[in-house]
């Protein structure tokens, strides 16, 4: 990952090439990694699959509770409250034991008592004093 300066910022792909805007300024990157059809295929990635699964159910019911109080959050959030709260959302979905890896959902493990422990007292705004 090399990072770069120019007269024009890109981002996006160029043949194997990809450029980005990250925190500190635009890089660039070769592409790379494991094609989709090998992961959705291959035995040897059943546990991605797994793990991309639950990582949307996580990533969904949180932007469900976002969605279903958007009026709350017009001046009550951080930069970094959608990533914390699909973290949260993931410990919920993990208090789920009665479903096998994989099949965990939020939906289940917020009836538990470790569920609703984990969603209690969430910060919307890390940064509010």
């Amino acid at each position: 990952m090399a990072k770069y300066k120019s007269l024009f910022n890109v981002e996006g792909s160029i043949g194997e090439v990809t450029f980005y805007k990250g925190e500190d300024g635009y890089y660039i990157r070769s592409k790379g990694g494991v094609s989709k059809d090998r992961i959705l295929n291959d035995p040897a990635f059943v546990r991605t699959r797994e793990n991309n699964t639950e990582f949307a159910q996580s990533a969904t019911s949180g932007k469900q509770l976002r969605h279903a109080i958007t009026a709350l959050l017009t001046d009550a959030k951080d930069n970094r409250m959608t990533s914390r709260l699909t973290q949260v959302m993931s410990r919920v979905k993990n208090a789920d034991l009665t479903s096998a890896r994989g099949q965990r959902k939020v939906s289940i493990g917020i009836t538990t008592t470790d569920g609703k422990d984990a969603i209690k007292g969430f910060d919307f705004n890390s940064n509010a004093f």
